[in-house]
């Protein structure tokens, strides 16, 4: 059994993305777990799209190719992590709609 709460958890999430503008457990809505779901799963979806980005670091060759194709595929296969760039990006897609629903509207 999880020692953390549902509350605790969305808070988290939204903290994450939205460091400067902390949320606490207890300000916590249905609507704000549900845009905390929203942004969390599109975020991942995200990185691993990202995974798949080749990263050149000088002319590209064919070996560079191969070797680019198997790290994209140990990148895939690795844990649930979120690219800064990422999370910059949903945080932004989704800053009005976090605003608007933290106050209640």
């Amino acid at each position: 059994m999880s020692s953390i709460s549902d509350d605790q958890m969305v808070a988290e999430i939204l903290n994450f993305f939205y460091p400067t503008n902390t949320i606490s457990e207890h300000n916590i809505t249905n609507s704000l777990g549900d845009l905390a779901a929203e942004m969390y799963a599109e975020a991942l979806e995200a990185s691993a799209a990202m995974h798949l980005v080749p990263r050149p670091s000088y002319t590209p060759s064919l070996s560079w190719l191969v070797k680019e194709g198997v790290k994209a595929f140990w990148r895939s296969k690795g844990g649930d992590e979120i690219y800064e760039s990422v999370r910059v990006t949903v945080a932004l897609k989704y800053k009005s709609q976090f605003s608007m629903t933290k106050m209640g509207i």
